[in-house]
């Protein structure tokens, strides 16, 4: 077969529909990442209030909300945020958790981590495309 493109691409074959991957991530996963940051920043978890910085978007419209907690009831707000806000309609964007330490504000996740009922149905119907199936179940 000739090869058109340029060296190292290729031509799917026809009939193929590309599908894209998006990352299902976890409260442990934002949890991880927020004690690496207590850990970056030299921290003793316990003596900060946390500051956890979330959007709702629903369509063209997104809402930004924050709630203030302690390190021991991250979790708990987390899951709180999650299941009273997340609906088939919308998805939530956990976009920073801070602390304010020595009078500045102090971000300690690397990234945002955003939450979809679509991911999730994407996965319980099996339609996983992902090399990380730690996640990915069929449930038929």
């Amino acid at each position: 077969m000739l090869h058109k493109g340029k060296q190292g691409e290729e031509n799917p074959p026809p009939g193929i529909r590309e599908i894209e991957v998006i990352q299902m991530y976890t409260i442990s996963d934002i949890l991880t990442d927020i004690n690496r940051g207590c850990l970056a920043n030299n921290m003793i978890e316990d003596c900060f209030t946390y500051r956890i910085i979330y959007f709702v978007n629903d369509g063209n419209n997104g809402r930004k909300f924050y709630i203030d907690c302690s390190y021991r009831d991250l979790r708990k707000s987390l899951e709180n945020i999650i299941r009273g806000k997340l609906t088939l309609t919308n998805n939530i964007v956990i976009a920073e958790t801070t602390v304010i330490k020595n009078g500045k504000c102090t971000c300690l996740q690397s990234r945002s981590y955003s939450f979809s009922l679509e991911e999730y149905f994407r996965r319980v119907k099996g339609e996983c495309n992902s090399r990380n199936n730690q996640y990915c179940r069929n449930a038929g």
